[in-house]
């Protein structure tokens, strides 16, 4: 058994929880998810906590996945997600004007992104922006995206990265021995 599926998943009255065709729905105050459940998982919605269990002992590493997809799902509806991501160069920068991030990274043109629906960005400074969501999945895959206009390089360190990301610096090659 999973140890984080043996803790049933709690939450507020907030939140409501039905299931639809096989899927769980759960709508919170910041919006709405869908959660896909495999046949082999069961869930069941106790006194304000879901507890995650196997039908049988055949699918065991799905059961902590559902558990975290669950769990993730609660937090984004009620409390949200956001992740920094800092722009790393030389006169580099970016402004965000409502759905749209304009990017200044070292090419002969700007770069727009475009948001898609449920990412929200919020500008601190020109070398800075912050993204917000209550899907923890799309946002990763958007800041993902983001990176790979202009990537970090591994001598200078320049380039997108998201805050708090390990990143290791290349030594430069030393002349003569």
């Amino acid at each position: 058994m999973s140890r984080l599926a043996a803790k049933p998943i709690k939450f507020d009255n907030s939140v409501k929880i039905e299931f639809i065709d096989g899927n769980l729905k759960i709508k919170g105050p910041k919006g709405e998810l869908f959660v896909k459940l495999n046949k082999a998982i069961e869930v069941k919605i106790k006194d304000n906590g879901i507890i995650v269990d196997l039908k049988d002992d055949l699918k065991k590493p799905f059961q902590g996945l559902i558990w975290s997809l669950i769990n993730n799902a609660i937090i984004g509806v009620t409390k949200g997600f956001s992740k920094n991501l800092k722009i790393v160069g030389k006169g580099w920068r970016s402004a965000v004007k409502g759905d749209t991030i304009n990017l200044q990274v070292g090419y002969s043109h700007p770069v727009n992104y475009k948001l898609p629906k449920g990412v929200t960005a919020t500008q601190e400074n020109p070398g800075s922006f912050t993204l917000h969501s209550h899907d923890k999945q799309l946002l990763g895959q958007v800041c993902a995206n983001i990176q790979k206009i202009r990537p970090v390089e591994p001598y200078k360190l320049k380039g997108i990265r998201i805050e708090g990301q390990y990143l290791r610096q290349k030594v430069r090659k030393t002349a003569g021995v």
